[in-house]
């Protein structure tokens, strides 16, 4: 299909489609804005059943962004956006990182919000992926850049490969992160992400939700997409079995469950 691009608001957006908007908060990507049609294709995998119905419009971060800005100010960013651009209200998909900003849209701007669907999300990071992702921008912050994009490498790699993660992180750092202007708002992304956690903000998430994990998500075990649909009152949660955190993006049943809750609204 056919892409466009433009910026509302300050925030980069691509879309594609038509009908009624769909507001696609993108999953961590290295570099700001939605120039890489890797990403762009990559973020509108789940909704790969309303093409056809719905305009996509996938969002990332904007360049330039300051230090501690945090997840309100990024998620209050989007909601300008769909103000200015996207008549005011609209669907949410929010993926990984995306879908942290996504449930902090939800909680301070309910009125751009029609239904919300959290991909490969949940409340707050797990533990591990915390602590990784937290070294991960202070290493970034110190501007060790190739050790920061090693252990970012070694956290998407399966068992056993991790080495092999940080080996081609470390020798490919300049290429995925080309300046320090990138890493800075890299770091940015990665510290508001760290620091936000459902479970403390007011008040409850009120759009009507969908949550789709898979049960073999690294990143966020089960028990965190459990205790997200607990916090969200008018939630569904989909698990899917033998899926990652990837994975479940492009699976049939995801997809299908993606569809059913858009078109029903």
């Amino acid at each position: 299909m056919r892409m466009s691009r433009g910026v509302a608001a300050g925030v980069p957006y691509a879309a594609v489609g038509t009908g009624p908007p769909v507001l696609v908060s993108s999953g961590l990507w290295p570099t700001t804005g939605v120039d890489s049609d890797a990403m762009v294709t990559g973020a509108i995998a789940p909704l790969k059943k309303v093409a056809a119905q719905r305009t996509l419009v996938v969002v990332n971060r904007r360049p330039g962004m300051p230090s501690g800005l945090g997840m309100r100010g990024i998620a209050a960013e989007y909601a300008d956006a769909v103000r200015a651009e996207f008549g005011g209200r609209v669907d949410v998909l929010g993926c990984s990182t995306g879908g942290s900003i996504a449930q902090q849209l939800a909680v301070d701007h309910p009125d751009v919000i029609g239904r919300l669907i959290l991909v490969s999300t949940a409340c707050r990071l797990g533990a591990e992926t915390k602590h990784n992702q937290a070294l991960t921008g202070r290493l970034l912050r110190e501007n060790r850049k190739r050790d920061a994009m090693a252990i970012a490498a070694m956290e998407f790699m399966p068992p056993g490969l991790g080495p092999l993660g940080r080996a081609a992180g470390w020798v490919s750092a300049n290429h995925v992160v080309p300046d320090d202007a990138e890493a800075a708002d890299l770091a940015t992304t990665l510290e508001a992400e760290d620091a936000f956690d459902l479970a403390a903000l007011s008040p409850p998430i009120s759009a009507p939700t969908l949550i789709v994990g898979g049960d073999r998500d690294k990143f966020y075990p089960r028990t965190l997409f459990e205790e997200t649909a607990a916090l969200i009152p008018d939630s569904t949660l989909l698990m899917v079995p033998g899926k990652g955190h990837i994975g479940v993006t492009s699976s049939a049943r995801a997809q299908t469950a993606v569809a059913d809750f858009l078109l029903a609204g």
